[in-house]
């Protein structure tokens, strides 16, 4: 599988993250490589690792849509472990809002991002097309604004930042459509309780319509959610490299 074109990077950002442990080529592997490979088995923070809150949709009494054979609840958090992994194998700290079948509130899910002092937020779902059957994709949404709750605790050091939202959902979009060849539904803006709550960029990603006859068949294959997985964690490893090569946000990325 092709990637997109690389991504050109100034002198002095790739300066700066290799102040910080890092290096030039290991903010472009993520574009750079030919085939999908796994996240590389490095660690890329010289400081504290950052932590990343990874939220499987749905759980215990809500389980979400259902079509095809496919249970939203269930599959959601089946890509969510798969994403922990590869965050790990990355050097990245994970949270979990839900490891089983449990029901979380909303407000209790964002609320994890600020209590563990996330660098980031990413929020696991499958879509369906109350039209019909014939939409298939993966699309990104993220909260032009944060809530109230959010900005009092990034105005108190609680949390980790405000903002980057739009960058991250483009970011997450752009890889995880690289590595799996779906088809790019694009990034979206929506006030969902999850991302605009979370204190830290937050992200909530659609991957893949269930109610498609042939996009539900490669969603029940084990070896694309590993695609699906591999190139969300890949933004995400992305994401924060970038913000930690840059003066003023390297705070965002360790605790």
């Amino acid at each position: 599988m092709k990637f997109r074109p690389l991504i050109v990077l100034s002198l002095q950002t790739v300066v700066a993250f290799s102040a910080l442990g890092g290096s030039a080529y290991s903010l472009v592997w993520l574009e750079g490589r030919r085939e999908a490979e796994p996240v590389p088995r490095e660690r890329f923070w010289n400081e504290k690792a950052p932590l990343v809150v990874v939220d499987a949709g749905h759980g215990g009494h809500d389980g979400g849509a259902v079509a095809n054979g496919v249970i939203e609840k269930n599959m959601s958090l089946d890509i969510a472990n798969r994403l922990k992994r590869e965050l790990e194998a990355a050097g990245v700290r994970v949270v979990m809002t839900r490891s089983g079948d449990r029901f979380l509130t909303l407000d209790e899910r964002a609320a994890m991002a600020g209590r563990h002092g996330a660098a980031a937020f990413v929020s696991v779902h499958l879509n369906t097309d109350g039209e019909g059957t014939e939409a298939e994709g993966i699309e990104t949404y993220f909260a032009e604004s944060k809530g109230l709750a959010a900005r009092q605790l990034v105005s108190t050091g609680e949390g980790r930042t405000e903002g980057g939202g739009a960058e991250f959902a483009r970011t997450v979009q752009r890889l995880v459509c690289g590595v799996t060849q779906a088809e790019d539904r694009g990034i979206k803006a929506r006030e969902y309780a999850v991302v605009a709550r979370a204190a830290c960029p937050a992200v909530l990603v659609e991957c893949g319509f269930i109610t498609s006859a042939s996009e539900s068949v490669r969603l029940k294959q084990a070896g694309y959610r590993d695609k699906v997985a591999d190139g969300i964690a890949r933004g995400v490893v992305l994401f924060l490299q970038s913000r930690a090569a840059r003066p003023g946000v390297i705070a965002t990325v360790a605790k």
